[in-house]
């Protein structure tokens, strides 16, 4: 008689996106796993056919958590709801944003997502209508670079804004970005 299950499915997932959370999906082993767990490997592969499978769930619901937030309806400006997504994520789920963001180089997916969701809406907004395909390319590089180092210092817990003090300080810092890049547009 095979031997009965005693680790749901769920509850190795679990215990694998907590240590996923805090230490990097690096650390994720079956051997490291069933140490997490006070068992042996076994129950990761009664419910995974390989830890491979089990990170690949793992990033899936990371993305997914994240895609979550940039798409949240902040505001009334699309454009400013990605930034304050990123910005809210980063102070909701610490851990979860360092480990992305500032620890694993298996996320490059997930900021190209993130590179894309931000392009469709510069193509959807009228303001940016017949600007060039390149000043729109830096625009978007600079507004990350601004976003990115935001989020980086709220997760990090540098600063613990408001959903109102984010709002404001990504107005501001988007404001000085564009009026800069309009004026060099203007200089060509």
């Amino acid at each position: 008689m095979p031997k009965k299950v005693i680790f749901s499915k769920e509850i190795v997932f679990n215990k694998a996106f907590e240590m996923f959370e805090k230490q990097g999906l690096d650390v994720i082993t079956a051997r490291n796993l069933g140490k997490e767990l006070k068992a042996s490997p076994a129950p990761i592969y009664s419910n995974y056919s390989s830890i491979d499978e089990l990170k690949e769930e793992l990033i899936t619901v990371a993305k997914n958590r994240f895609m979550e937030y940039i798409k949240r309806p902040f505001t009334d400006l699309e454009y400013l709801n990605i930034g304050m997504g990123i910005c809210v994520f980063a102070r909701e789920n610490k851990e979860l944003f360092r480990s992305i963001f500032l620890r694993e180089q298996s996320f490059t997916d997930i900021i190209r997502r993130f590179r894309d969701s931000v392009k469709a809406e510069i193509e959807k907004d009228e303001r940016f209508t017949g600007l060039p395909v390149e000043f729109k390319d830096e625009l978007l590089l600079d507004c990350w670079i601004f976003a990115h180092g935001y989020s980086t210092l709220i997760a990090t817990g540098f600063v613990e804004p408001t959903d109102e003090e984010i709002k404001e300080r990504l107005m501001a810092g988007a404001g000085t970005i564009l009026y800069k890049r309009l004026g060099e547009l203007k200089k060509r």
